[in-house]
């Protein structure tokens, strides 16, 4: 008796795990019909271009970032620096910033001119486009391996297949 209310408790939470499945596969492809495309946002191709032109360099202003801030670390650990040096190295370092904060800037706004509203709201949720939130600054260890693999990934509109979320 107790051999088959085992068989029976089994069996039927076989069954439950089959229909998560099937509820979890149809799930997906309803999300999968929800999402917007760029092209159904009005986005030409040459303003795609813009976007991700605009997105290389923002990647380029965070990796340029990187590299400074381990050059100044390496400054601080150095006792041997005179304070002279220090503030020339920090002047160049903020100099270099703002020029390439301004040359987003200026893409930025280029864009913003040409994007239809329902496209620019997209992309300021997805952080293409300044939101205010700083950009994600840590990054996990599987997130940093994938990176050093991968070091030129696509962006976020040729990752997506010109995908965003509605």
């Amino acid at each position: 008796m107790r051999k088959l209310w085992i068989k029976r408790t089994v069996q039927i939470c076989g069954c439950v795990m089959l229909c998560c499945v099937f509820a979890m596969a149809q799930n997906n492809e309803e999300t999968a019909k929800q999402r917007t495309t760029l092209a159904d946002l009005g986005v030409t191709p040459e303003q795609k271009t813009q976007i991700d032109a605009m997105w290389k360099l923002k990647r380029q202003k965070h990796t340029q970032a990187v590299k400074d801030l381990k050059t100044l670390n390496r400054f601080v650990k150095d006792s041997l620096m005179s304070e002279k040096e220090i503030q020339e190295t920090l002047k160049k370092f903020r100099t270099k910033r703002k020029e390439m904060q301004v040359q987003i800037d200026k893409a930025e706004e280029a864009l913003i001119k040409t994007l239809p509203p329902r496209a620019q709201l997209h992309l300021t949720v997805l952080g293409i486009l300044d939101n205010g939130l700083p950009r994600r600054t840590m990054r996990t260890q599987e997130d940093k391996t994938a990176g050093e693999k991968n070091n030129d990934a696509p962006t976020p509109a040729e990752q997506s297949q010109d995908q965003t979320p509605q």
